[in-house]
C-alpha cells in the first residue's frame, strides 16, 4: 500500500499488509514490528460525527451517562493499586472528557488536572471544579515539566495521530520516578483474533476496530516498543477483557444489517472464548504501566 511514509512504533517503510477494510477506511499491518493502523491516516474533517466534538454528547456526559462515565472512571483505580502506585501528589489525565476519572482520582488521594480536546467536555469537567485545558496535550504550553507524579491516559493514545510525540511530552512532564499509565484495546487478544478468522475474514464484520475514530490497534509488543520509544521504562502489562456491553451497539449500529445478523454468532463466540482468555492474560485490552527513569 502506498500512503504513511514509515511505521510510527519501528519507523519501517512499507508496503504495509491490509488487514481489514470497512467503507473507505483500511487497517494495515507493519510487516516489522506488527503494528495495526489505519493506512492512510484519516484527517479529523474527514471523520464523521467525531463525538469528541459533538455538543450533544457533551450534555449526555453531564446527563444520563454520568453515572456510565463514573463508573467506568473507577474501574481503573484497582488496576493502579494492584500495580503498587500510591495515591498522592499531582496528576494529569489526558483525554479527560467530562472528569469522570478527575473525581476518582481527587477522592483517591490526587490532585488532578486536565487535558481535552472537546471544549463541551472540557466545560463539564470545569463545571465540576476541575483545571481542565481544552486542546491537545502539545498545545497545553504552560503545564510544568518534571512535575506530575501520575499521567493517565484512558482509552486515548488510539486515538491519537502521534502516540509517540504524546508520549514523549508525558515523559517531559512527569517527575523522575513518576508513573505514566494508559489503557487501549489489544489487538492480539484472544477474542479479537478468533472473530477476525472466523467472521472478519469470510464475512467482512470484525467488531474490534473502532473505525475510523482509533487510528492505531496496539498489542502488548507493539505498545511496549511505542513506550520505549518515548523514553519510559514499562513496569507491566496486563489483559483484560472489554465489557461485551461496549461491542453490541457497533455490531448493532454502525456495522449494519450483516453485524446484526452475525451478533449472535459474536455472542457465542464471546462466551467461549473470555473465559480462557481471562485465566491466560489474552483478553481483548491493555492496561500498562510505565515509570520515568530516575
Amino acid at each position: 500500500m502506498e500512503g504513511q511514509r514509515s511505521c510510527a512504533v519501528c519507523g519501517a517503510g512499507g508496503p504495509f499488509a491490509v488487514v481489514y477494510r470497512r467503507g473507505p477506511w483500511t487497517l494495515a499491518r507493519c510487516p516489522v514490528c506488527g503494528l495495526v493502523f489505519q493506512e492512510p491516516q484519516p484527517s479529523l474533517d474527514s471523520m464523521p460525527g467525531l463525538y469528541y466534538f459533538d455538543p450533544e454528547f457533551a450534555r449526555r456526559l453531564e446527563g444520563e451517562l454520568a453515572p456510565v462515565a463514573r463508573a467506568r472512571a473507577a474501574e481503573k483505580l484497582p488496576l493502579l493499586r494492584r500495580a503498587g502506585v500510591q495515591a498522592g501528589g499531582p496528576a494529569l489525565d489526558v483525554g479527560c472528557s467530562s472528569g469522570a476519572w478527575l473525581e476518582v482520582a481527587r477522592d483517591a488521594g490526587w490532585q488532578p488536572q486536565g487535558v481535552e480536546v472537546g471544549e463541551g467536555a472540557a466545560d463539564v469537567a470545569r463545571r465540576r471544579g476541575f483545571q481542565v485545558h481544552a486542546g491537545t496535550l502539545e498545545s497545553a504550553t504552560h503545564l510544568p515539566e518534571d512535575h506530575f507524579a501520575l499521567i493517565t491516559f484512558w482509552d486515548v493514545l488510539e486515538h491519537l495521530p502521534d502516540p509517540v510525540d504524546a508520549l514523549r511530552r508525558a515523559a517531559r512532564l512527569v517527575r523522575p520516578g513518576g508513573v505514566v499509565a494508559m489503557t487501549f484495546p489489544n489487538v492480539e487478544g484472544w477474542y479479537p483474533r478468533v472473530t477476525y478468522r472466523l467472521l472478519a475474514r469470510p464475512f467482512g464484520v470484525w467488531e474490534h476496530p473502532e473505525l475510523p475514530v482509533h487510528l492505531f490497534d496496539f498489542s502488548p509488543a507493539t505498545a511496549r516498543r511505542l513506550v520505549g520509544q518515548a523514553g519510559l521504562t514499562v513496569q507491566s502489562v496486563t489483559t483484560m477483557p472489554i465489557p461485551f456491553e461496549a461491542i453490541r451497539p457497533r455490531l448493532s449500529g454502525e456495522l449494519g444489517r450483516r453485524g446484526r445478523a452475525l451478533r449472535p454468532a459474536f455472542e457465542l463466540l464471546r462466551l467461549l472464548v473470555y473465559p480462557p482468555a481471562r485465566l491466560f492474560d489474552r483478553g481483548n485490552a491493555m492496561f500498562l504501566l510505565a515509570r520515568r527513569p530516575g
